[in-house]
C-alpha cells in the first residue's frame, strides 16, 4: 500500500498532533524551535537532521565520523506500549537504555535537572527492540556519551500520534540544557 502524499500532512487533534513520519517531522521542529531560541549558548551547539535511523544510525554515523562531539543527545519518538511504563500526555521521556546499551548517565542527570530546575515533566524509561542515533553512535564508538530525548508516541512507524505539550517540553528542556552547558 501506498499512502497519498495529501494523507501525510500533519493533522491536530485537540492538545496532539497526528502524521506519518511525526518521529522526522516533530523532532525537526523542535530543532527549528531550539535554533530560534538559542541565541549565545556558552559552548559550540550542532542542531543536525539525520536521516536513516532506523537502518543503522546512517546520516547521525556519517555526521559523528566527521565532527568530534563531547556529547550526542538524539531526539525520537517513544513508543507507548504496554511492554514499557511511559505515559501518554506531555511528559518527555529520558531513556537510561535501548536495545543498543546504557546512556551516558551523567548526561542523563543534566537533562534530568535542566527538567526538574524549571518545573518541566519528564518520565524516565528504559526500553528494548529500540535504538536511537545516541546509543547507535555511542556503540560504534563515535561518541563517548550520548542521551535520548524523546515524546510518547502511538501508532510508531504508522500514523503517529503524539502530545504536543511533550513535544514542546523537549524544546525547553534542551534550551535549559544548551543555555547552562
Amino acid at each position: 500500500m501506498v499512502v497519498g502524499k495529501h494523507r501525510k500532512a500533519p493533522f491536530r487533534m485537540g492538545d496532539y498532533i497526528a502524521s506519518y513520519t511525526l518521529d522526522n517531522k516533530a523532532s525537526l521542529a523542535v530543532l527549528l524551535m531550539l535554533a530560534e531560541r538559542l541565541k549565545n549558548p556558552p559552548v559550540t551547539v550542532y542542531l543536525v537532521a539525520s536521516a536513516k535511523e532506523e537502518v543503522g544510525a546512517i546520516g547521525a554515523m556519517y555526521f559523528t565520523q566527521r565532527q568530534r562531539l563531547a556529547a550526542l543527545i538524539a531526539l525520537e519518538i517513544c513508543p507507548l506500549s504496554s511492554e514499557y511504563p511511559i505515559q501518554p500526555g506531555e511528559a518527555p521521556v529520558l531513556l537510561s537504555q535501548d536495545a543498543y546499551g546504557l546512556y551516558d548517565e551523567g548526561l542523563n542527570l543534566d537533562l534530568r535537572r535542566a527538567a526538574t530546575d524549571h518545573n518541566l515533566p519528564i518520565q524516565l524509561a528504559m526500553i528494548s527492540g529500540f535504538g536511537s542515533d545516541g546509543s547507535i553512535t555511542m556503540k560504534f564508538g563515535h561518541v563517548a556519551r550520548a542521551a535520548c530525548l524523546s515524546f510518547p508516541t502511538h501508532n510508531t512507524h504508522g500514523y503517529e500520534i503524539a502530545h504536543l505539550g511533550a513535544i514542546s517540553h523537549c524544546v525547553d528542556i534542551l534550551e535549559h540544557y544548551c543555555n547552562n552547558l
